[in-house]
């Protein structure tokens, strides 16, 4: 299954590459997302063995969840495509469960779904008809830890761009590191100051400048579900990264050291799992 879901994520990729390829930005996009793909799936290996409710899986659970781990972005691709097109505006994650739902072996409720939720709140999983209908408890945990799985590689592999590779910066932050205006873009909206000190992800519609992605970068620490995760991001110093480029680039001082205060303390404070 492994290798045909490898084949499948270049199969993707080089039909977006067909498409895009004389435009120097979506070419470098699709690349980037083909890179993240691997990314996400390398840090979705380190989260499968350490994970406990992962440990005496047999092998073809194993090879089932690293599937659903390295195909979570399979329409990522055909997002890049439409936006190229059309400027079409593209749920990838709806479509690779739709497109997988098509696709033996990647027909497995356990693969397809996770994948359509993996972007959104966690809630939205919760409240699809297609979790809420599988009436074997065993097989609806298995779909949401697959999830969780997925969610917290995504966000690893994210981060650690994040702080590693300034080049990439444009897709996080709007701009280059070059292009940073301490006076527009070291403050912080209203609505996400609203936001930021409560345990959610920043809702994407409020941020206007650097510093608020920033937070929402950050943010992301309150969707974390594995204590391996944020294990794997210690090993990987990104915690401690990111929070030095929110306080390099933040204007307000006083806000600077509330939130890092809170931050420090919801850290000591929350649970993962194991």
């Amino acid at each position: 299954m492994l290798t045909k879901a490898y084949d499948l994520l270049e199969k993707q990729y080089q039909k977006c590459l067909n498409i895009v390829q004389n435009d120097a930005f979506f070419t470098a996009y699709a690349d980037e997302k083909k890179r993240h793909s691997m990314q996400v799936a390398g840090a979705g290996n380190y989260l499968i063995r350490h994970v406990a409710w992962l440990q005496n899986k047999p092998a073809d659970f194993i090879e089932l969840v690293k599937t659903a781990v390295l195909l979570h972005d399979i329409c990522r691709f055909d997002e890049i495509a439409a936006y190229y097109k059309s400027k079409t505006k593209l749920d990838h994650g709806v479509a690779g469960a739709e497109l997988l739902q098509q696709m033996p072996p990647f027909d497995d409720i356990r693969i397809w779904l996770p994948i359509k939720h993996h972007g959104h709140k966690i809630e939205e999983l919760y409240a699809d008809p297609q979790y809420q209908n599988i009436t074997d408890k065993t097989l609806q945990n298995e779909v949401k830890q697959i999830c969780f799985v997925i969610r917290d590689a995504d966000k690893i592999a994210n981060l650690n761009m994040v702080v590693n590779e300034k080049d990439v910066w444009f897709l996080f932050f709007g701009k280059a590191p070059e292009e940073f205006n301490l006076a527009a873009d070291g403050t912080v909206s209203a609505e996400v100051r609203r936001e930021a000190f409560l345990p959610v992800t920043i809702d994407r519609n409020y941020l206007k400048t650097f510093c608020d992605r920033c937070l929402s970068l950050l943010s992301w620490y309150t969707d974390i579900n594995y204590q391996s995760a944020i294990d794997y991001c210690r090993k990987l110093n990104v915690t401690a990264q990111m929070l030095q480029i929110f306080a390099d680039h933040c204007s307000d001082s006083a806000f600077k050291q509330a939130y890092l205060a809170h931050f420090a303390k919801f850290m000591t404070e929350k649970h993962f799992l194991a």
